[in-house]
């Protein structure tokens, strides 16, 4: 047993990326407006998501962070000046940056490992005006892993 436990010292000295490792994690609410995460300064090593939503509850099935596609996304087409942003799905999660940019989910997490640091606030929300919100149901949970 002291054995392990020596062994078990000997990589936490030697990877202390492994001590320090970290998850922060928001829920972000389709009922909601921008919802927000503090990171420090490290690396990201994943960014994950769990749940779905949908932005006309009981009419539209519930979506991952990218969004309507195919039939549904034609069907809420006449529907687009209900989006927060034109550029992007109806129920596309959509991510602004400590500088203020917005850009896709998508496009957040491919990034994000690779950028060098990430520290400051990011926040996230569903594709949709605030006024729209209300008809809104689910939940998405964004986690940032880091090192």
């Amino acid at each position: 047993m002291t054995r392990f436990f020596l062994f078990l010292s000997c990589i936490l000295l030697f990877v202390p990326g492994l001590a320090r490792a970290a998850d922060y994690c928001v829920d972000v609410n389709s009922k909601k407006g921008w919802q927000g995460v503090t990171i420090p300064d490290g690396q990201i090593t994943r960014v994950s998501y769990s749940g779905g939503w949908s932005v006309i509850n009981g009419i539209y099935k519930p979506v991952g962070p990218r969004g309507y596609s195919g039939k549904d996304a034609k069907s809420l087409g006449p529907l687009y000046g209900y989006k927060y942003d034109q550029s992007y799905a109806f129920g596309e999660m959509l991510v602004r940056d400590q500088a203020g940019r917005i850009v896709p989910f998508a496009e957040f997490s491919a990034l994000a490992v690779n950028t060098r640091n990430p520290a400051g606030n990011y926040a996230f929300r569903i594709n949709d005006l605030n006024k729209a919100l209300w008809d809104n149901a689910g939940v998405i949970k964004v986690c940032i892993s880091m090192r």
